[in-house]
């Protein structure tokens, strides 16, 4: 294993050598924008949600075949303490050759062909402090990795090595929080007069994996180009960046239970996937399909105590579309998406299977100044809803001003209905330089 590092190694130097001596006779841009992004409450206590101001300053560097980019981030939100962040977004290097490139650096990697969904667009972890209403270029978190690419005629191979480890980043407080139980019932043993019991649940921190080459998480894509239709064929070696969590009860002295304990983890998974997009016309279809052998699920059963309350089980997911250009000014995509727990047993906190119609309308009007956009997701199953309009006006080449407004709907146990109180309009007001 160290051996394996000492290569590593040696080929990060031999790049860097490399890339200083293309810098030298590099070319190099500085451009960004400064946006604000407001958000009002519809219902009660119309409120704002979010007034937030981000500047993004970004530099590219061109070389004869090296390209760097570089991106930072600095926001203010008055309506969070006027709470400050600056962070950078992103930062990597390009190295190209006849046959393969290279990125090297903190960057995003976009797998999948899902609209407002994630499926096999896996390899970034999701920043789901605002739910699915950030653009997803922001909702993607960047990941520090090596990217290499193989060309070979109409095919090409994508290899991943991810050192670092970065969780899901998720709320269990705000305007935005996802519902966690504070308690759980418990059953009791005959001997008891009550045959179950309300215990409270104490969440511990959770603990990340230490970043190492040795455990790092790796993957692969192969693209191809046959019969007219585009296909890539994906396998990732990961882990879970939502924490799973091993539960443990607490007894009294007198063995009656008063708490459980919930350790935070995120165990490796497998994952295979698969996308394809073929044209047709002004059709286009286009589909993508994920399957993890075992992934763990929260399970109340009592013979599931020894395993921390947990249940593997395969899991699958699906999604076929189709996309429409009704006019020059207007297309149409409509989608159907399906994941499916195999094997599943009563008990599974989890619905079996989650069953979601999607419909996106776009339009371009006034020479592609004025841009309207629909996208309705309604999850058949559980009838529950997330619909998000927006205007796009270009006032011009540098002055963008985005009215909007984001409708979610269901019962509080569903993904999008539990933030059912939070329906919104928001003003976008952006400056590019």
């Amino acid at each position: 294993m160290n051996r394996r590092i000492r290569v590593v190694s040696i080929v990060f130097v031999l790049i860097f050598i490399l890339s200083v001596y293309n810098v030298i006779f590099a070319q190099v841009e500085f451009h960004g924008f400064v946006r604000n992004h407001s958000v009002f409450r519809i219902d009660m206590p119309n409120d704002a949600m979010l007034l937030r101001n981000r500047l993004r300053l970004n530099s590219e560097l061109w070389g004869d075949n090296v390209y760097g980019f570089a991106s930072v981030d600095i926001l203010n939100d008055v309506a969070d303490a006027e709470k400050s962040i600056i962070s950078l977004r992103e930062a990597y290097l390009d190295i190209y050759s006849s046959f393969v490139d290279f990125r090297i650096g903190k960057q995003q990697v976009v797998w999948g062909k899902t609209d407002g969904y994630f499926i096999n667009d896996i390899v970034n972890p999701l920043d789901l402090s605002y739910f699915l209403l950030q653009d997803f270029d922001d909702i993607r978190m960047a990941t520090t990795m090596i990217n290499t690419k193989l060309h070979f005629g109409n095919h090409s191979l994508e290899a991943l090595m991810i050192p670092e480890f970065k969780p899901m980043n998720i709320t269990f407080d705000g305007d935005w929080s996802f519902y966690r139980p504070d308690s759980i019932s418990i059953h009791l043993p005959p001997l008891y007069s009550s045959t179950t019991m309300r215990v409270p649940m104490n969440y511990l921190k959770d603990e990340l994996p230490v970043n190492s080459l040795r455990k790092a998480e790796y993957g692969f894509k192969f693209n191809t180009f046959l019969l007219g239709t585009d296909l890539s064929f994906i396998f990732l070696k990961i882990r879970e960046d939502k924490p799973v969590f091993f539960k443990q009860i607490v007894s009294d002295c007198d063995g009656l239970p008063n708490g459980v304990v919930l350790t935070p983890s995120h165990p490796w998974v497998t994952f295979y996937g698969a996308n394809f997009a073929r044209p047709f016309g002004t059709f286009v279809f286009r589909g993508e399909g994920g399957y993890y052998p075992e992934r763990s699920f929260d399970i109340v059963e009592q013979k599931y105590l020894p395993n921390g309350m947990l249940v593997e089980k395969g899991f699958v997911q699906g999604m076929l579309a189709m996309d429409y250009q009704l006019t020059g000014d207007i297309d149409i995509g409509i989608q159907a998406i399906q994941e499916r727990i195999l094997d599943y047993e009563e008990g599974i906190i989890n619905d079996e299977k989650n069953s979601i119609g999607s419909l996106l309308i776009k339009g371009r009007f006034f020479s592609e100044t004025v841009s309207p956009m629909i996208l309705t997701l309604y999850n058949i199953d559980n009838k529950s809803s997330l619909s998000r309009i927006m205007v796009d006006w270009n006032f011009s080449d540098s002055f963008t001003i985005t009215f909007g407004a984001d409708i979610l709907e269901g019962d509080s146990d569903t993904i999008f209905g539990q933030f059912d109180r939070n329906d919104n309009l928001y003003l976008k007001v952006k400056y590019s330089f």
